[in-house]
């Protein structure tokens, strides 16, 4: 399952002068009510509602943002881009719609301009969710294999949001690719806490590698079966098998 660090935005301000105030009410109450189904992770009704939305108020950032928050969700990454982008054209300093942008940049692999739409974000002192723009950076320097970069930014945003699931897998990976291991099982343990009420598998495998570099067979063999246990279908599922083909010997 695919964690995400994405922004759900209401923002009322917004709107276009050229249609009326009718449709602009009733356009920001369909994204009021897709926004609550996408929250819910009620994708197709979220889609509907938005795509009303959109109709009847198609200049709105709040409302291009949401629906690129649908498409996202659903694996549509080009039409999400395009909603991103067109929301970040209509309203330049919207840095929710930017960081939703490098997210879909860093799924691309599209590290660099990840990074530099994300540098923006970082450099804007009113955004009020810096974390999530620390987490993502982190998330893109990580993957593009700047470990030391990853564990700044991890670090900082662990330092607001310290539960958070997928920056916390990513700092105890980030660690174990630095060989810092005995640090990284102490994170990746933490991870696996943060991340069972959303189901994300990552950190069970990762803590049984940092386990298992460690020596301490019993710890990784645990994590290990708990994996192949909740999650069956795990794209994990060989990798841990022969893990544990390896412990038994």
């Amino acid at each position: 399952m695919r964690v995400i660090i994405l922004i759900l935005s209401i923002l009322l301000s917004f709107g276009c002068t050229t249609i009326n105030r009718e449709s602009r009410e009733r356009a920001t109450l369909h994204m009021q009510i897709g926004t609550g189904f996408l929250s819910q992770g009620q994708y197709p009704q979220a889609m509907s509602e938005l795509l009303k939305a959109e109709r009847l108020d198609p200049d709105n950032p709040a409302i291009l943002n949401n629906l690129g928050l649908a498409y996202y969700v659903r694996g549509r990454w080009a039409q999400a881009e395009q909603k991103f982008e067109r929301a970040i054209t209509k309203a330049p300093n919207f840095s929710d719609a930017k960081n939703n942008l490098a997210r879909v940049f860093i799924d691309r692999e599209r590290f660099i301009d990840a990074i530099k739409i994300l540098r923006e974000v970082e450099g804007d002192l009113t955004y009020p969710f810096p974390e999530k723009t620390y987490s993502n950076l982190g998330m893109a320097y990580f993957l593009s294999g700047h470990y030391q970069k990853a564990e700044e930014y991890l670090a900082k945003s662990l330092q607001i949001r310290r539960q958070s699931c997928t920056t916390a897998n990513y700092y105890g990976r980030t660690l174990l690719e630095m060989k810092r291991i005995q640090q990284s099982a102490e994170v990746l343990d933490q991870a696996v806490e943060f991340c069972r009420p959303t189901k994300f598998e990552d950190p069970l495998y990762f803590s049984a590698m940092s386990y298992f570099s460690l020596g301490e067979k019993e710890k990784s063999r645990a994590r290990l079966e708990e994996l192949l246990k909740e999650y069956p279908k795990s794209k994990y599922v060989a990798k841990a098998k022969g893990m544990l083909e390896l412990l038994a010997q």
